[in-house]
Parts: structure tokens; sequence; C-alpha cells
């Protein structure tokens, strides 16, 4: 906190009055200037309060961190807005507050990047009871991924054998009933269980010491969730999760503001795209015989069928022979030109006509076949809650996973499209445009 008070003091007390045509009100020298510029530093200090931005903990991801520095942000600059409409030191212009207001909280941002996510001394420490698969991937999510805010720093086991060894080359610290002793010996922010069967194994006593020791206590498929940004579905995940979960509430206000601006959006794409589009359908046109445009019968929200429109990319007679398949990586049924449009994602720009027809959103769980859906439906567990939302161009699964090639990849990605579901907001539709620019400027697509 100490280091935000000399960021906003620097933002206010210094910047400000160089720049601000009201030399009076920000004068350091004054009373007034003084009592002008506290105000704006408490101001910081209060909206960075109200976002939790100092509970670090909370930290996993830089995208954490962004979405709270940006709230913080509007609210100081509402607070100071307010502070001149209702002073005697109004004027026409003053808009050179933005410029301290930006300082200030991307110093304030970088500030938290470097000691969150680069010093690992800040990092959270994880303690994981039970040795499992859910563990594993917790590890997996640890080392692969780049500025994540935690540490693993061993596990608790059952098994005396297992004390000392390195699992996933991390220490096996102590059994259950060492779990006090262990955590006053360490530094423990959050202690994760995974432990599935746990009837007699659980180190009830000790979990609730630590618990009022100001040590977190979470259960595996929670913290799964937060680190690897996908729900987990395997045998021990029950219906009634769903029902008592928070989340996977879908408020009309926010239905109503992606209808709107999908239509908007999609319209004026549409006309400013159109010679690209134009000179795609001659291109497509001029190296293979079929038509430009490849109609797909889809399922989208609440089971509704509906075609899909795409640029075809493949020869015409793709599934004469073979029936409704998975495209597969250097398929070779797709054609040169197909196979560039499919790089640069251009072949799914004709969906904007489904987009504004309201067959989908921008953004949602990539729309299906119905020969694949009723299949999956038989043999993925809630594979039927994806359609819940209105499809999308692009989701949560297209920018976390590779392209689909068979049933595995499918149930593996219905995990991202539930996460999105139950997280349904404009942060994660934000975070999810930002990552398909990402692709589509690097090429990723196939």
């Amino acid at each position: 906190m100490l280091v935000d008070v000399l960021i906003a003091y620097i933002a206010f007390g210094v910047i400000t009055p160089l720049i601000s045509p009201l030399t009076d009100f920000f004068n350091p020298g004054q009373l007034s200037g003084n009592i002008a510029i506290a105000t704006l530093i408490g101001a910081t200090i209060v909206s960075l309060l109200s976002q939790r931005l100092y509970m670090p903990v909370e930290f996993i991801y830089l995208w954490d961190l962004f979405k709270r520095i940006i709230p913080a942000f509007f609210l100081t600059f509402f607070f100071t807005a307010t502070l001149f409409f209702f002073s005697n030191a109004v004027v026409p212009r003053h808009s050179f507050l933005l410029l301290p207001l930006m300082f200030s909280f991307t110093m304030i941002f970088l500030f938290r990047w470097v000691i969150f996510y680069f010093l690992s001394y800040n990092r959270e420490k994880i303690l994981i009871l039970g040795i499992t698969s859910q563990a594993a991937e917790i590890i997996k999510e640890a080392r692969e991924k780049k500025c994540v805010g935690f540490e693993v720093i061993g596990f608790i086991t059952t098994l005396d054998s297992q004390v000392g060894q390195l699992i996933h080359d991390v220490p096996v610290l102590g059994t259950m009933d060492q779990l006090e002793e262990l955590i006053s010996s360490r530094t423990v922010d959050t202690i994760v269980v995974t432990l599935r069967n746990r009837r007699g194994k659980l180190p009830v006593k000790g979990l609730l010491q630590c618990k009022f020791k100001n040590v977190r206590v979470l259960e595996g498929t929670q913290f799964y969730e937060t680190a690897q940004r996908k729900l987990i579905i395997d045998d021990f995940f029950k219906p009634s999760w769903f029902i008592f979960e928070e989340g996977f509430y879908h408020t009309s206000l926010h239905t109503a503001v992606k209808r709107v601006q999908g239509l908007i959006i999609s319209f004026v794409l549409l006309i400013s795209m159109s010679p690209v589009l134009l000179i795609t359908a001659f291109i497509i046109k001029l190296e293979s015989p079929g038509p430009i445009f490849y109609l797909q019968e889809r399922m989208g929200k609440n089971g509704r069928k509906f075609n899909l429109i795409k640029f075809r990319s493949m020869t015409s007679m793709a599934e004469k022979d073979s029936g409704p398949t998975f495209a597969l990586k250097n398929d070779i049924r797709v054609t040169r030109v197909g196979r560039f449009i499919r790089k640069v994602r251009l072949d799914e720009v004709p969906q904007f006509i489904n987009i504004f027809k309201g067959d989908m959103d921008f953004v949602g769980p990539r729309p299906e076949r119905e020969v694949f859906t009723k299949e999956l439906e038989k043999t993925v567990p809630y594979y039927n809650f994806r359609h819940s939302v209105r499809p999308g161009l692009t989701g949560w699964a297209q920018v976390n996973y590779p392209y689909g090639e068979n049933f595995e990849d499918s149930k593996k990605k219905l995990n991202y499209d539930l996460y999105y579901v139950k997280h349904f907001s404009w942060y994660l539709d934000l975070l999810i445009f930002l990552m398909t620019f990402r692709e589509v400027f690097f090429g990723k697509g196939r």
C-alpha cells in the first residue's frame, strides 16, 4: 500500500501541478492544494481496496490482476470528475487529469506484475493434500504457464512409504497426521484437498486448525477450475454440483446487450470487409469447381438447428464417400486456397451473417453438427449444458485447445465450454476476443 501511495503522490503531487491549468488548486505549497492531492490519493487507495487489490493470493493469472485494475481506474476517474463538478474549480476542459491517472494505474499494474508473478517469494504457496491425477494437472499448469501466481511446495499423503519421495518433481512432505506440524514449520497460504476417497483419511481436526490460522482450505475441483480455467468432468462429478454451485446464471440484460452488440458489429464488419469477401469468393471459385459457400446444419441454443455459413475450404465432394467426419490435421480434402483461409480464419467470416440473424454470438461454444452432438450426448455427461447459451464464432475452448479431430477432443473441449457457460461475462468475452486476435495474427488456425 505504501508503494501505491508513493505512485499516486508522484502522479497527483508532481505530474499534475506541472500540467494543470489550475495552478492554485493543485499547488503543494498551499493547504487547498495539499487537500486536493491527498483526496485524489485517498480515492486511488479506496478504489484499489474496493477491487480487492490487496489480496495477492487471488492473482493466479495476469488477467485476474488486469480485470481488477480497470474498474479501480474508472472508479478513481469518476470520483475526480465528480470532485471537479462540485468544486469551484470547474473549467471547460480538465482532461489533463487523464495523464496522471493513466500513469498511476499503469505503474500500480506493473508493480504488482513484477511482485506477484516474477518474484517467486511472493507467489501463493500451495500444499496439496492427496496424490491424484487432479494434483498432477495442477502441477503441470504451474510449470507450463507463464505469469502463474502460485507455487506448489509439496504433497501430504496417506501412505508413510511415499514420504520423502518426489512425485512429479514435487516432494512428499509428510502424512495426514503431520499436517499441523508442517503448517507451523513452513509458509503455506493455501491447502488444496484433491483426495477423493476421504472417509477415515481426511485430517478434519488439522484442517480446522489451519483454517483458523489464516490458511485457506480449498476443494481440489475449486482450485483446479481457477488454475486451469476449465471445469473437471470425471466420475466423481455429481449433478448436485451444478445445482448448488455459483455461476451458470445469465442476466437478461447481458443477453440483450450481447444480441445488440452482435447486430451492430456483424453489420459493420460485413460492410467494411466486403472487398475482402468478394476477392476470397472469386479465388475459391477460380481454384476448384463447386459452390463458394458451404452450408452445414449445426445445433444452436437450446438445441435449435440452423445452417452455418462458411467459405468452402474443401473439395465439393469432401464427404461424399466418408460421410460426416472430423476435420484432420493436414486433411487432404482441403484445397490450397482453403488451407490459407483456414489459417487466417477467413473461412469463418461469413458467419457474421449467422450472428446478424441471431443464430450465433461472437463468443460462445462452437456449434457442433447434430450427428456428432447426439453421439456425444450419449457418452459424455452434461454435454447438452453447452447449448444453454448461443454458440459463438470463437470460444473459450477454441483459444485454449487445439482443433478437435475426434470425440475424445470434443470431451476435453467440453470442460472449457462449461467453464465459459458458468463464468459468462463481458470480461471473459473480452479475453477471448484478445486471444482470438492473437491466433489470427499469428496464423494459428487450420
